[in-house]
């Protein structure tokens, strides 16, 4: 994607390179703490089988889609199953939109065994 860019570094004039494809994420999440160690203890829980749901607000910037990054990677972690649904301004209309995307997504990549998977959740 993105060509490496070479510059030397101000110190020591040794070369370095960096890829302008690569993210520039902090490794370490910053003042997150709580909401971190609560999300992990939901999807523990899920884990054992008792069903949870967190909802994320908060103004543009503070965080959430971080927060949710780091979330799904705790649950990749635990061997969750990682669905997203997207809503589009287009799909004002349509209240199940984002439920929708997801099924898509995973009929789509999981075609051999979405319907043995699905059909319990069907009404009869």
């Amino acid at each position: 994607m993105g060509r490496p860019i070479a510059s030397l570094s101000k110190k020591k004039g040794i070369p370095m390179e960096r890829s302008i494809s690569r993210s520039l994420l902090c490794p370490k999440i910053i003042g997150r703490t709580p909401e971190l160690a609560a999300l992990g203890l939901l999807l523990e829980q899920a884990k054992g089988g008792q069903g949870r749901l967190a909802l994320l607000r908060g103004e543009a910037g503070i965080g959430k889609s971080r927060l949710v990054a780091e979330t799904k990677a705790l649950a990749a972690g635990l061997d969750f199953l990682l669905l997203q649904g997207n809503c589009f301004r287009s799909d004002r209309f349509f209240p199940y939109a984002p439920l929708l995307d997801l099924l898509r997504a995973y009929i789509s990549t999981h075609a051999a065994t979405a319907a043995r998977e699905l059909k319990p959740l069907a009404p009869a």
